[in-house]
């Protein structure tokens, strides 16, 4: 996951469809969905740990001007997000590449949930919130509880290529 610095995350915490019973620590883009963690094998996170300390990739920007509601309610974008996009696939190639077990390894469209209960509200656009993503997080989200337990942070660096 990527999430936003402090500035950012108070000012998504201060969108009024967002659900102010979730702490902002807790907002986040999944760059890449990778096992539940129940059924993974046991050596599924130190494998996925060693291959992404060997991953190297520049820092790409993040910027969202819509709240929309689709099962929940999101920030997204209609711009395309090839920096991000092209980041995901990096991270997918890497990974294979490693033999990291990924299991789903899917790669959803960039956004960030601000309320998983859905609001029925149409969609509308809002100022640009964004920021540059310069750190990855590999995070377990326990569901349903509203955690999440970090298993590392890699730094992304200007000077990967």
């Amino acid at each position: 996951m990527a999430k936003p610095p402090p500035e950012v995350q108070a000012a998504i915490a201060a969108l009024p469809r967002n659900d102010p019973g979730r702490g902002p620590d807790l907002l986040h883009v999944t760059l890449i969905s990778l096992y539940d963690l129940h059924y993974a094998p046991p050596d599924w996170l130190p494998a996925t740990i060693a291959a992404l300390d060997g991953f190297a990739a520049a820092p790409f920007p993040l910027r969202f001007d819509r709240i929309e509601n689709r099962k929940a309610v999101t920030l997204r974008t209609r711009e395309p997000l090839a920096e991000a996009r092209a980041f995901q696939k990096a991270l997918v190639n890497h990974l294979l590449r490693e033999k990291a077990p990924i299991m789903d390894g899917t790669t959803p469209e960039p956004h960030i949930t601000i309320n998983y209960r859905g609001d029925r509200l149409n969609a509308q656009k809002i100022p640009p919130i964004g920021w540059t993503v310069d750190e990855i997080i590999l995070t377990e989200s326990i569901v349903g509880k509203t955690t999440h337990v970090e298993h590392g942070r890699w730094p992304l660096r200007g000077d990967a290529g």
